[in-house]
């Protein structure tokens, strides 16, 4: 499913996929890179980090995101991944800063976008859906279904903007890596 947001952005939502690697989702825990000049550690550095998470999709899925809009050629195309074992995924990321957006208050280049609105499948007494507290509902663990949404840029850039947790698998530590660093 598609919606228009503006002469060049629109969204795309998929549904019913499996969320791995969920830990960089919050502004604490996002992906600052390697310290190094690195071209990764150059961009990382440049948006202040990123959130990202990968979610399991079938051929099915796969196909109607690339049909609504989410590029399957280009550098893009790379987010569209096969594990060893055949699973397929998509490389779901957010960048913390866009210094190429300019901010509609000041003029100036440079917006912060902060982390991916994340809401669990419940609503409050007003009819709203309750956003995702880790404190309350615990971290996301792999395993969590969810229903996720983007924004796609002239068919050619991908932001991850918003999940909807629908079944949370709470992550727990083994303790096989505490006190190690």
């Amino acid at each position: 499913m598609t919606r228009k947001i503006n002469n060049m952005a629109k969204t795309v939502k998929v549904k019913d996929v499996t969320l791995e690697w969920a830990k960089h989702l919050t502004e604490e825990g996002r992906d600052m890179g390697p310290e190094d000049d690195s071209d990764l550690g150059i961009k990382l550095k440049e948006t202040q980090g990123q959130y990202v998470v990968d979610i399991m999709i079938n051929d099915e899925q796969k196909k109607q995101m690339v049909a609504d809009g989410v590029p399957d050629k280009g550098l893009q195309a790379q987010l569209f991944k096969t594990r060893d074992t055949g699973e397929m995924f998509y490389k779901c990321r957010r960048p913390h800063f866009n210094p190429k957006f300019t901010d509609r208050a000041t003029g100036e280049k440079g917006v912060v976008m902060g982390p991916p609105d994340i809401y669990m499948n419940e609503r409050d007494d007003e009819g709203k859906l309750v956003r995702w507290n880790p404190e309350e509902h615990g971290l996301i663990g792999n395993g969590t279904t969810a229903d996720v949404r983007f924004d796609v840029w002239n068919n050619s850039i991908t932001r991850l903007d918003a999940i909807l947790i629908t079944d949370l698998v709470a992550y727990e530590s083994d303790g096989s890596n505490e006190g190690e660093f």
